[in-house]
């Protein structure tokens, strides 16, 4: 997520202006953001694969899934990355890791409990001009917008 140390081209939606989104309180990036709306559906997150604060990021959200880190960040623009073969064989042996331990139980959706308070934090002011415009979002300083939503389909209606 924006903001992560050595995390390579870390963003959160946009890295020219989201600076940092929270929901409920807690720091989210887009990992957290597409598992709580796949567990909006029943839909797991079984497996995540990028470079290792990625994957600690998805550990972060949902608990005990595959993870295959196939680079390591050494800053933003910079990263030491697994040979392309490599990476193959890890995702492919993670997948069917994630889709044997299915039937065991242990995964489980990723909900969030309504109210869901969504923050954003932009880069500009004039990014929250924009946003302060748009249905349900409110105003809370010069570069936050605030908006509440009913469940995690909603997560990206801004």
């Amino acid at each position: 997520m924006a903001g992560t140390l050595n995390g390579f081209l870390g963003h959160t939606q946009s890295s020219t202006s989201w600076f940092n989104f929270y929901v409920n309180g807690r720091k989210f990036g887009e990992i957290g953001q597409a598992g709580a709306y796949a567990g909006a559906f029943g839909v797991l997150v079984i497996m995540t694969t990028g470079d290792g604060v990625a994957c600690e990021e998805a550990r972060s959200f949902f608990g005990n899934i595959e993870l295959v880190s196939v680079k390591e960040g050494l800053g933003r623009n910079r990263a030491k990355c697994t040979s392309p073969k490599l990476a193959h064989k890890m995702i492919h042996d993670a997948a069917m890791r994630a889709i044997q331990r299915i039937e065991t139980g242990v995964f489980k959706p990723f909900i969030l409990k309504p109210p869901i308070e969504m923050k954003l934090e932009l880069c500009r002011s004039d990014y929250a001009d924009e946003y302060a415009t748009r249905p349900g979002v409110e105003r809370l300083d010069a570069r936050t917008v605030r908006k509440v939503i009913k469940n995690s389909r909603e997560i990206y209606h801004w």
